[in-house]
Parts: structure tokens; C-alpha cells; sequence
């Protein structure tokens, strides 16, 4: 075998396994597809055949969608990365088992599930289903799911795994009461679990009694009416003609027996009539999401503008955290809610305030940031970004860092105190923090 490159393997390693880990915590096919791509680049530029052979393994799970798999996958690639890594050469892969020889594999691995670890699990999975049940929006069910998928890929069930499989799809149009469901069926078969001390099948599904659906023609018919109503309803040139289509509108919805569209209409007119088309478009778009599932669906919640994201400051030095803040302050998309200045600190203000992204440095007293980690790696709630010297990338703590879910990592170019951040660092802060907090970069000026 040809040996690869000792330098090249040494920056490949962790970035090709922190690549694994972003894959396996991916909620949607678009974004595993655009990892495994990344995945399958990276092992090109090496010329290590297995990892590309695993790549395309793993692309395998994406038609149809199988997440157990892909998070197998995901986790077979970081495994071969590091191996290669450690041998220096490009390594063979061992053939991949078949059904008759996974099964005794698999039966093993759940007797084998530590009871220690169930214990701890138990609690955090149930919080992160009340999160997932109480979720008012479509981000925060995304990130209540993201928790759920990520702890139960640590402790390896699968059963759990199988039933966030469609979990994507009741997001757009946000459904709170499938999800409410979904989180009670998760939080019952992690008790299953528990009580067994093993990976158990889930329950065979309940009949699920049909939903009301609605007449095609009926509503094909529906739609472009009640839409011509809402715009009729966000020109109308005084309260009257507003106070027509609003009653319209009601007529409409009534004659379908659809609540959630009589519930945004039962409310008195909004007296600005700026606030007009806002309810328009809010009704009109609520219509086509029913026209679109053939049913009716919850009612949405208000919309209030696009919010900006709340970040939580964490820093033992008070320069850094001002320098930071005022970072962060150069964008109208971020709001600074928090600061703490040790790891106790933090956790205590991550669950206080709950915010959107935390930017976590690493050397600190009473806890270190990697403390803080894996406490919030547990618990979720937003996105984390690491703003540390001690986690240079490819160091063993950046590598850990990611393994826990850390978003982004930003070095500090100078050390505890970094007055030249602001210069320096100041655009790959707020990149690596629109990024982590889900928005366009493309945005940063």
C-alpha cells in the first residue's frame, strides 16, 4: 500500500471526522446529501479508496431515507478515518454483513446497554420531549429534535431513531399536535427502553383513525376564492369594505367546517389598517397550506416579524466579552441577552434564558467550556459557537468540541485578552455566528 501523506493525514483526520459528526446530525436529506458530497471531496484530495467506497455505502441510505443508516454510515466513516490516520496508509474495508449476520450482532449490543447510562439518559430524553410538545414554532421543534436525535444516536437505539424518521415532514407545515404526539411515543418507548435495559422494536402503531379530509374539487374550488377574498381584504379602502370581506371570508371557511381559519377571523379587525395585509397574507397562506394537506390544520401562530437571534456571552475575561459583544453588535441580527463569566455561570443562564446561541469560551474556572458541552449536549437549546485559543483546529479539543456539537469554532488570535479580535476576527465571528444560528451569510456585510 502507498503510505499518504504524514501532514496531509494529520489536518484530514479531524476535519473528515468533525464532517462525520455534522452528517450524522443533519434532519434532512438536502443537508445529508450536501455532507456526504463534502465527505466524499475530502476523501478525493487524500486518494483513500475505502473512505470513498463508505461514502457511497452511505449516499445508498439517502433513496429511500433511512436514518439509521445514514447515522451508521456516518459513524463507519469517522471510524475508518481515524484508522487510516493511525496506519498512515489507505486500509481495506471489511465486507459489508448481511441481514442474517447484523441480527445476532445487533441483539448483543442492546443486552448490553449500561444501566447507568439509561438512568441518566431517561430524564434528559423525557425534558427534551417536553421541549419537542411544547414547541410554539417550527425553529423550536427543529432544535428540540436535533437534541432528541443527537441523544438518541449517543446511546446507539435505533428504535428511537425510526420514529424521528418522519419528524422532518411535520415541520413545513408546522403540525404541533403530530409533534405533541411524537413526543409522547418517544418518551413511552425510552421508558420501554429503560425498563428493559435494551433496544426494544417499537409498539406496532395504533390504527390511526383518518383525518377529516376535505373534497378536492371543493377545495380546488376554495382556494383561489378565499385568496381573491384575502386580497380583497388587505386593499380594502375603509373599515366597511374590510368588514365585507372579513365576513366573506368567514362565510368561506365556515361552509368547509375549517376552525382554524374561523379562529383567525373570530378576533375584531385590526383598526391600523397597515395591520390589514399582514392578516391577509397570514389567512391566505394558511388556506393554501389546508388546500395543500387536504385537511385542516392547527392555526398558526402569530407571525411578529422576523425575530433576531438572542446569544449568550460566555467568557472568564471581560474584555473578550465585550469585545464580543460589540462583534456581535455590528449585526441587526443579534441580540445580546447574556453574559456569564465560569462555566456554573453559564449553565445557569443557558437554562434562564434559553437563548438561541451561546458563543463558549473553553479555559475557564469552576467549569471549562467543554463542561458546559456536554451539559448542553444533554439538554439542547440553540447553537453553540466555540471562541477559544485552546481549540485550534484539528487540536483533540476541536475534534471534541464538534463531537459534542459545538456549530463553529473562532480562535482567539491573541490569547485570554484579544483586542485585535474586533479587527482581526470580527468578520469570522459573525460568519461562523449567522451560520451557526441558521442565517444567510451571504447577508454579512
Amino acid at each position: 500500500m502507498t503510505p499518504l501523506d504524514r501532514d496531509l493525514l494529520e489536518a484530514f483526520v479531524p476535519e473528515f471526522e468533525a464532517e462525520a459528526v455534522r452528517l450524522a446530525m443533519v434532519r434532512d436529506a438536502a443537508a445529508a446529501g450536501r455532507a456526504l458530497d463534502q465527505l466524499r471531496a475530502m476523501a478525493a484530495a487524500l486518494g483513500a479508496s475505502s473512505l470513498a467506497t463508505l461514502v457511497d455505502r452511505t449516499a445508498q441510505a439517502l433513496d429511500p431515507l433511512d436514518w439509521p443508516a445514514l447515522h451508521a454510515g456516518a459513524e463507519a466513516l469517522a471510524r475508518q478515518a481515524v484508522a487510516v490516520g493511525a496506519a498512515g496508509v489507505d486500509l481495506p474495508l471489511a465486507e459489508p454483513a448481511t441481514p442474517e449476520q447484523a441480527a445476532p450482532t445487533q441483539q448483543a449490543a442492546a443486552s448490553l446497554l449500561d444501566r447507568e447510562m439509561l438512568e441518566a439518559f431517561a430524564p434528559e430524553f423525557a425534558m427534551a420531549c417536553d421541549r419537542l410538545a411544547q414547541a410554539a414554532d417550527p425553529a423550536q421543534a427543529g432544535r428540540a429534535l436535533d437534541g432528541l436525535r443527537a441523544m438518541a444516536g449517543a446511546v446507539e437505539l435505533g428504535s428511537l431513531l425510526r420514529l424521528l424518521e418522519p419528524a422532518p415532514g411535520l415541520l413545513d407545515p408546522f403540525d404541533a399536535t403530530a409533534l405533541s404526539e411524537l413526543a409522547a411515543a418517544l418518551r413511552a418507548q425510552a421508558a420501554r427502553i429503560v425498563e428493559a435495559g435494551a433496544d426494544l422494536a417499537p409498539p406496532d402503531p395504533k390504527p390511526v383513525p383518518e383525518t377529516a379530509s376535505l373534497d378536492a374539487e371543493l377545495l380546488a374550488a376554495f382556494a383561489p376564492d378565499f385568496a381573491a377574498a384575502c386580497t380583497r381584504l388587505a386593499t380594502a379602502p375603509d373599515a366597511a369594505a374590510a368588514g365585507q370581506a372579513a365576513e366573506a371570508l368567514r362565510a368561506m371557511a365556515a361552509s368547509l367546517g375549517l376552525a382554524s381559519l374561523r379562529d383567525m377571523l373570530a378576533e375584531a379587525l385590526p383598526e391600523d389598517p397597515a395591520a390589514l395585509p399582514v392578516l391577509a397574507t397570514d389567512l391566505a397562506a394558511h388556506a393554501a397550506a389546508i388546500a395543500a394537506a387536504g385537511h385542516d390544520l392547527q392555526r398558526p401562530a402569530p407571525l411578529t416579524g422576523p425575530a433576531r437571534r438572542r446569544v449568550l456571552v460566555v467568557d472568564d475575561s471581560a474584555m473578550m466579552r465585550r469585545l464580543v459583544r460589540e462583534a456581535l453588535a455590528m449585526d441587526a441580527d443579534f441580540e445580546v441577552v447574556g453574559e456569564a463569566a465560569d462555566g456554573i455561570q453559564a449553565l445557569e443562564a443557558l437554562q434562564r434564558l434559553s437563548p438561541d446561541l451561546t458563543m463558549l469560551d473553553i479555559e475557564m474556572p469552576e467549569l471549562d467550556g467543554m463542561g458546559v458541552l456536554r451539559r448542553w449536549a444533554l439538554e439542547g437549546g440553540g447553537a453553540v459557537v466555540i471562541v477559544s485559543s485552546a481549540a485550534r483546529p484539528g487540536s483533540a479539543t476541536a475534534v471534541e468540541a464538534r463531537r459534542l456539537g459545538a456549530s463553529g469554532i473562532v480562535g482567539k488570535p491573541s490569547g485570554a485578552l484579544s483586542p485585535d479580535l474586533r479587527e482581526r476576527q470580527g468578520a469570522a465571528l459573525l460568519r461562523t455566528a449567522r451560520r451557526a444560528a441558521g442565517l444567510p451569510v451571504e447577508a454579512l456585510r
